[in-house]
């Protein structure tokens, strides 16, 4: 998939955000099914090919784990505390905590972050890395886009644009 392609992508996914008192929350609708939604969310080698938190063991089951972004950075906590079936996950991320539900092809994103004014970033960022699983889920050869690299593909301007929407102050620059 070319850069143009998947900046597009990026600017036009079905995204909706809302604020609560404790956390942010992001839906989207993408391609594929529940099912191929949960395994690219909770299987590793998938992780690794959209995800920043690439976990050390599949997050199916309730207990410790480790995840990285690289595999040459120091791992942080992606403990798993709950799930439910194949269409709920809740885990850590360092010191953030993380809830995915799935319905359907509906993936929504409940994020308790420990610094919220850093919500316009994370959401801006994982907007970019959901439009790769969905390039992906499409059946595109779409690489991962991470952390700096994510700079090149409109992070700035979605991070703008969620503080605006949000009424939060634009946060730190990409990680």
């Amino acid at each position: 998939m070319n850069t143009s392609a998947i900046d597009q992508r990026i600017a036009d996914l079905p995204v909706a955000v809302d604020r609560t008192e404790d956390a942010v929350i992001l839906e989207v609708d993408l391609a594929g099914t529940g099912a191929q939604i949960w395994n690219h969310l909770t299987d590793p080698e998938l992780l690794a090919t959209w995800s920043p938190l690439v976990p050390e063991r599949p997050l199916t089951g309730v207990g410790p784990v480790l995840a990285r972004t690289t595999p040459e950075e120091d791992p942080v906590a992606a403990d798993v505390l709950a799930t439910a079936g194949d269409h709920a996950l809740t885990h850590r991320w360092g010191d953030d905590l993380l809830e995915w539900l799935i319905d359907e092809a509906r993936l929504t994103l409940l994020l308790r972050l420990a610094e919220p004014a850093h919500a316009p970033a994370h959401l801006a960022g994982w907007q970019v890395c959901l439009a790769v699983l969905d390039a992906r889920l499409e059946g595109l050869d779409q690489e991962r886009i991470v952390g700096r690299d994510a700079l090149a593909h409109g992070w700035e301007a979605l991070r703008d644009r969620y503080a605006a929407e949000l009424g939060l102050p634009v946060g730190p620059e990409a990680g």
